[in-house]
């Protein structure tokens, strides 16, 4: 009666937790709009090398913005805009400029350790005259105008001077406007970063923000200032995948900014020169599809020849595949922020404690099932009481980490370790029905886990990444745990108090160390290979045989599944219930299970739609079938030749 009850629970919350992620599908997942923002600073040198090129070709091939970067006083230097004045300078340009740097309080003795720089660009004279207030407070910088030139002075100088921020490029600004393009701003976090924004921003009138460097404008203590200049100039934050530029403070900007922030993705210019247009389009494509990126970042070829129709060609390339695909290149929109209650949260976590009684009964052979269902209603009050004291993050991180390792757990132990009636002997296609119900009820139960994983995660904190779902190496370790608990010591059963002494008293044979190094080799692969920062690199095989797969079922499935775990969970229950019980069993054990918990951690990243992670379960399932099919072969092949020559030679 207590399993029915249960079940009961645990299908109430997925159907409830399904339906709470129909608002993420549909504020998120299926926003097609798609900005392609050039780099300003690329797009100049790419300029230089072929003259005839400009940004209304650039537009015309895809791009919708120009990236402009707030640029510091050693940047105009090197363009030339600015020219430090040296003494020699000042005796060669004759007495008139010596007497009017003097009304300026300049003298020529006083340069040693001061500088002085005269100013080029009437654009740039313009943006340091809105800066000179905060330039005198802060270095007590002076800006003199003469008959013949303009200067900027420091009384007191050093180095590091070097990087304070004075402008922009206004010549790339107007090009942009004049082609309608939209701006993002670079805007840094060097000494001034945050006055030299506020003056810019005020000239710019730009429509996106992106950082450059490690740190967000504003870090560690000032961005409530950067958040309320672009509350109040209405920008968008452009946040840079973390695996791609780790920006510190971009998690409470965005916070502060109520999430108006538009997932961006970028290569870096040493992995555009080595890749072709092919290879870079598919990587746009899965950061657009996979990760819901909606601002193309985008670096041009600087090398070889051609470089003009090279560039336009692969741009339009892009575009048209965006657009196949049903994106809109240049309307990209944000989010509204959303979450869903914390009534949901408690019924999930319903849901998962009723699963977790479910597999502590399997442990316990249903023993006591009356004192176990107290536990509900101690989880109800317990989360109530989190939510209360206004933990709600951390509940819903414990609640999805639960429900990552229960769910797996039960797939494998109900489904395959479970003896079922019809399992033991069986041949043809009863035998076949029986595989098929079983996998597919594993499949399914980890299906149901990894819905709840994503319903419980569901709100922008966490889709937006600036909360993590806390735990995927345990995620992955802990169903393993409690499998190879289930399996080695039979719970439940009257004879586990000699069974534990028994194991502990076993002989170590040379074939139970190798077993144990094999184990631990696929355990070193396995968890090096997890995570979004996995210790282990991809090789390349895998990369192209990945991208075979994207072209041939538009989403790919992970090789964990199809080509590990689903295929020898079939295969574990092919073989019958005696040959379970052999020691090389336990191996193929553990492999099986990685699929079944690699299903919930698909769920887990919140950043990739929902729809496009069933799509990829669903590949995974289905060919499944046949390399477990190929498996099976090869296991009946030489289970013949064992018996024809071996067993043949043994008599």
């Amino acid at each position: 009666m207590l399993k029915k009850i249960l079940i009961g629970v645990i299908l109430i919350t997925f159907i409830a937790a399904a339906w709470t992620l129909t608002a993420r599908i549909n504020k998120v997942d299926q926003n097609p709009g798609i900005e392609v923002i050039m780099d300003g600073e690329a797009y100049t040198e790419l300029k230089s090398l072929e003259p005839e090129l400009d940004l209304q070709q650039l537009k015309e091939s895809g791009v919708t913005g120009l990236a402009i970067y707030q640029q510091r006083l050693e940047d105009f230097v090197e363009r030339g805009a600015l020219k430090r004045i040296e003494a020699l300078d000042i005796i060669l340009g004759g007495e008139q400029l010596k007497a009017e740097l003097a009304a300026g309080r300049i003298e020529i003795s006083e340069l040693e350790n001061s500088a002085l720089f005269a100013v080029f660009s009437d654009s740039l004279w313009q943006q340091i005259n809105k800066l000179a207030p905060e330039l005198k407070a802060d270095y007590a910088a002076r800006t003199i105008k003469t008959g013949t030139y303009n200067f900027l002075y420091f009384p007191s100088w050093h180095k590091n001077l070097e990087d304070i921020n004075l402008g922009y490029n206004e010549s790339q600004f107007k090009e942009a406007k004049a082609n309608d393009l939209k701006i993002a701003f670079r805007s840094n976090n060097k000494l001034n970063a945050l006055s030299a924004l506020k003056n810019n921003l005020e000239l710019l009138k730009a429509d996106y923000l992106i950082f450059d460097g490690e740190e967000v404008t504003g870090y560690p203590d000032r961005l409530d200032q950067t958040a309320a200049l672009m509350q109040e100039h209405n920008l968008i934050f452009g946040n840079v995948e973390a695996f791609i530029a780790a920006q510190a403070g971009a998690e409470k900007l965005a916070k502060l900014n109520d999430f108006q922030l538009l997932r961006t993705h970028s290569m870096q210019q040493e992995e555009v020169e080595k890749a072709d247009n092919q290879e870079i389009i598919n990587r746009y494509l899965l950061s657009v599809r996979e990760r819901n990126v909606k601002i193309l970042y985008h670096k041009p070829y600087l090398k070889g020849d051609q470089l003009k129709e090279k560039n336009l060609t692969l741009l339009g390339e892009l575009t048209s595949s965006l657009k196949k695909e049903g994106y809109l290149p240049g309307s990209a929109e944000t989010a509204p922020y959303f979450s869903n209650s914390g009534w949901d949260v408690l019924l999930i976590l319903l849901g998962v404690t009723a699963a977790g009684i479910l597999l502590l009964n399997y442990f316990t052979a249903f023993k006591y099932e009356k004192l176990m269902i107290l536990l509900l209603p101690t989880a109800a009050v317990a989360g109530f009481l989190f939510l209360s004291s206004g933990r709600e993050i951390l509940l819903r991180q414990i609640t999805a980490l639960g429900s990552a390792v229960i769910f797996p757990s039960l797939a494998v132990i109900v489904f395959l370790l479970e003896k079922k009636q019809g399992g033991e002997n069986l041949e043809g296609g009863l035998k076949l029905a029986f595989l098929f119900f079983n996998f597919t009820a594993a499949v399914l139960t980890a299906l149901v886990g990894g819905i709840l994983v994503s319903a419980v995660l569901n709100s922008s904190e966490f889709i937006f990444k600036i909360n993590d779902f806390r735990g995927v190496k345990v995620a992955f370790l802990m169903p393993l745990i409690i499998i190879s608990l289930y399996y080695l010591f039979q719970p439940g059963s009257k004879d586990l108090r000699h069974k534990i002494p028994q194991l502990l008293e076993s002989v170590i044979k040379v074939k139970h160390i190798i077993l144990a190094g094999g184990l631990a080799l696929i355990a070193v692969i396995y968890i090096g290979r997890t995570g979004n920062f996995p210790l282990l690199p991809v090789p390349a095989w895998e990369l192209t045989i990945r991208s075979l797969l994207e072209k041939i079922l538009y989403v790919r499935p992970r090789f964990k599944e199809f080509l590990i775990g689903h295929p020898l969970f079939i295969f574990s229950l092919y073989l019958s219930v005696q040959k379970r019980k052999e020691l090389y069993f336990y191996p193929l054990l553990m492999l099986a299970s990685v699929g079944v918990i690699t299903i919930v951690n698909t769920f887990s990243h919140l950043h990739t739609p929902v729809l496009i992670s069933l799509l990829r379960t669903f590949h995974a399932y289905w060919l499944s079938f046949a390399v477990a099919a190929v498996f099976i072969l090869i296991y009946k092949f030489f289970t013949n030749l064992y018996k024809k020559y071996y067993l043949v030679g043994v008599k």
